[in-house]
């Protein structure tokens, strides 16, 4: 496969998952708009770097799709606990702090598979 053809599948699953994972960002991490935006960038640019690697080119892009989840639940907890180091967090940011990234990567990994 070409890097222009890879390129264009790592795209068009960004784009498919890119509405999911902010979402997550927004409404289970709680990050600002502006947050969320600057950290869509990030996973954007490490997905594509993440997609190139030995190894991992030759897998097929829809099975990355648990990964990208992974990061970008990862990102969004880590960043929360940064910010609320020492202080205490709502309920519901608290409860998703709480959750392993994991589980809430496979839910929206379900979330986008029944919506495609």
């Amino acid at each position: 496969m070409s890097s222009r053809n890879r390129d264009g599948e790592v795209d068009d699953l960004l784009k498919r998952a890119m509405p999911v994972i902010h979402s997550a960002f927004q409404g289970y991490y709680r990050l600002s708009e502006k947050e969320a935006r600057e950290a869509e960038g990030e996973l954007s640019m490490w997905f594509h770097r993440y997609a190139r690697r030995s190894g991992i080119a030759q897998t097929p892009v829809g099975s990355l799709t648990l990964s990208l989840f992974l990061a970008a639940c990862q990102y969004g907890r880590s960043l929360q606990i940064w910010k609320y180091e020492g202080r205490e967090a709502d309920e519901n940011l608290a409860r998703a702090l709480a959750r392993e990234p994991g589980d809430l990567a496979s839910e929206l990994a379900e979330r986008l598979e029944r919506n495609s």
